[in-house]
């Protein structure tokens, strides 16, 4: 329990503006911040331990000193989980229309493309408010399922194709929506931003799936069988 910076009034660290007089809550911005914070590690700790399990040969022995591991980790965090809910919960309702474009304009201007997906799709952010965001959202989702099939392929103990085959999906769908956009232009403003995350894309196909420039050039001709069996040839052929 904290007090008003300007009427003195009782807040709590969930009240980021005084009931009474309207006046910011530091405390609860700072509460905010180390929520937010004390998340990121978890989660940062979390992928690590479940990557090391992928990656290891050596069995439950391995697994139950990583999860120990994890459990040491979790009990740093002097938070319950339902604070985060009540985290995100105030973060929703207290932010005005200008804070929310506010932020998804500082993370494109970062160059956050998937974070600023995300935070769009985490508060459920409507295409009447914010449509001229939404064509780059699409985009960076798309980018998003291919990283992560693109991890759990590469992270598999026994590698299978179906992983892949993902892999190749979404980066035609990517591929295709990006040419829809070009074609389209409802959101001229937008244009760089598109660009600049098919240039990101189009590196992380060359570095992940070996393809060159002219294999990336015909993605929206083939079907997403046919990408498979590309990107198979020319990551056998990088190995050997």
């Amino acid at each position: 329990m904290v007090n008003c910076k300007n009427c003195g009034a009782p807040l709590s660290l969930e009240e980021a503006v005084c009931p009474h007089c309207g006046t910011p809550n530091p405390e609860a911005q700072e509460h905010l911040k180390k929520l937010a914070q004390l998340d990121k590690d978890y989660k940062k700790t979390k992928k690590e331990v479940f990557e090391e399990v992928h990656k290891s040969k050596k069995g439950y022995g391995v697994l139950v000193i990583l999860v120990m591991m994890l459990l040491a980790n979790l009990a740093m965090i002097p938070f319950h989980a339902a604070s985060y809910d009540i985290a995100e919960k105030i973060i929703a309702s207290r932010m005005s229309d200008t804070e929310i474009i506010d932020t998804i304009e500082t993370l494109m201007n970062e160059g956050e493309y998937i974070e600023m997906a995300l935070f769009m799709d985490k508060y459920q952010l409507p295409y009447s408010k914010y449509g001229s965001y939404f064509q780059l959202s699409y985009l960076a989702e798309y980018y998003n399922r291919v990283i992560e099939n693109m991890t759990d392929y590469l992270y598999m103990e026994d590698r299978y194709s179906d992983p892949l085959m993902k892999v190749c999906e979404n980066a035609k769908e990517f591929k295709d929506e990006y040419v829809r956009i070009k074609k389209r232009e409802y959101y001229p403003e937008m244009a760089a931003h598109c660009d600049r995350l098919n240039d990101e894309f189009d590196l992380y196909l060359k570095e992940y799936l070996k393809l060159n420039d002219e294999d990336i050039a015909s993605i929206s001709d083939l079907s997403s069988s046919q990408l498979l069996v590309l990107a198979s040839e020319r990551m056998a052929g990088h190995e050997e």
